[in-house]
C-alpha cells in the first residue's frame, strides 16, 4: 500500500481533517503516537487506540489490519501489521517529503548524494517546495528536513524524476545540484565541500553549456563569481567557460561563503571575497581531468 493511497484511506479518523478527537485524545487519536487499526480487541491496560475509538476508520484499512503513526497534524501513516515494532516504523524519507511537501523538489546534499557527487553521508533532507514555509527546520518521524520555498518556475527547469518504489520524485539534475550549492552554498555542507561537489560533476559528467544556461535562469550572477574562482582555483574547465563566467557577474563585492566571516582577501577578478581557504586541486588526489570534454561547445 502506497503512503498516498493509506492517507487516503486515513482521512476519515477521528482527529483527522478537522474532524473532532476523542476525549482524551492524542495521537490517531491516542496519547502513543501509534495506534492499531483493524479487528484486535484492546485487551486490559492497552491505552493504544483500537476499533471502538477510531470508529470511523475506513473498511480497508480495519479489513487489512495494520497500525497508524502520526506524521504530522492530519497525517498518518499505516504501518503494516507484521512490523515487529511498530512505534519506530516509517517510510523513506524522500517519500515522505514529498507526500507533505508536494510540489517539490530534492537538491543540494541530498540530490549530491543521488547522484554520487560526494560521498559524504548527510542525515538531513533538503527540499525545495512552492508551499509556504514556516520553518526551515522540520522533522518527520525522526528524519529531519531543510526546507525552502521557491516559485512554481523553479520547478519547470534542471529536474530529473527519480522512482522509490512505486512513488515518482523529482531532484535537481546534476548540473541544477551544482548551481544551487552555489547559489546557497549551505545547502552543500559549506563551500569547502561545494568544491568537492563542482569537482566531481567536471570530472565526471562534464556539461559546462548546462551551467551556463541553469545559472542565467537562476537570475543570481553570484553565482558565476563562485563558479568562475572556483573553476580556476581548482584548475578546472577549460578558458572559454571561465570567460563566460567572467562576463555574467555583476559589481559589488560578494563572499565566497555566505555563512563564513566577511575577512578574507579580496579577489578583483572575481568582486569576490574569499573568506574561506580551499584545498587547491593539485593537493587532492591525481585529478582525472579531460580538457577537451570540458569546453563549452560551439
Amino acid at each position: 500500500m502506497t503512503l498516498r493511497a493509506t492517507i487516503s484511506h486515513l482521512t476519515g479518523i477521528a482527529g483527522v481533517g478537522g474532524a473532532s478527537r476523542p476525549r482524551g485524545g492524542g495521537t490517531c487519536p491516542g496519547h502513543e503516537p501509534w495506534a492499531p487499526a483493524g479487528g484486535r480487541r484492546r485487551r486490559r491496560g492497552d491505552t493504544r487506540v483500537g476499533p471502538q475509538r477510531c470508529r470511523e476508520t475506513p473498511g480497508a484499512l480495519g479489513q487489512s489490519g495494520g497500525w497508524l503513526r502520526r506524521v504530522r497534524r492530519g497525517l498518518y501513516l499505516a504501518v503494516p501489521v507484521d512490523v515487529e515494532h511498530p512505534e519506530t516504523w516509517t517510510e523513506d524519507p524522500l517519500i515522505l517529503a514529498d507526500e507533505v511537501w508536494s510540489p517539490c523538489y530534492f537538491t543540494g546534499w541530498t540530490a549530491a548524494q543521488h547522484w554520487h557527487l560526494t560521498d559524504q553521508i548527510f542525515r538531513t533532507v533538503v527540499v525545495k517546495t512552492t508551499q509556504r514555509v514556516r520553518s526551515s527546520d522540520e522533522t518527520l518521524l525522526d528524519q529531519d528536513y531543510l526546507i525552502g520555498h521557491v516559485p512554481p518556475s523553479a520547478l519547470e527547469w534542471g529536474l530529473k524524476a527519480a522512482w522509490i518504489r512505486e512513488r515518482r520524485v523529482q531532484l535537481a539534475d546534476p548540473a541544477r545540484t551544482v548551481i544551487d550549492v552555489l547559489d546557497e552554498p549551505d545547502l552543500g555542507g559549506g563551500m569547502r565541500h561545494v568544491a568537492d561537489i563542482l569537482e566531481s560533476f567536471m570530472l565526471d559528467r562534464p556539461a559546462p553549456h548546462l551551467l551556463l544556461e541553469y545559472g542565467d535562469r537562476l537570475g543570481n550572477r553570484t553565482v558565476f563569481k563562485r563558479l568562475g574562482y572556483l573553476l580556476e582555483k581548482l584548475g578546472l574547465g577549460a578558458g572559454e567557460l571561465r570567460a563566460a563566467c567572467r562576463s555574467r557577474i555583476s559589481t559589488g563585492i560578494s563572499l565566497l561563503d555566505p555563512r563564513a566571516s566577511d575577512r578574507g582577501k579580496r579577489i578583483s577578478e572575481w568582486n569576490l571575497r574569499a573568506n574561506v581557504d580551499l584545498v587547491p586541486g593539485n593537493d587532492r588526489d591525481p585529478p582525472r581531468r579531460r580538457a577537451s570534454a570540458l569546453a563549452i561547445p560551439n
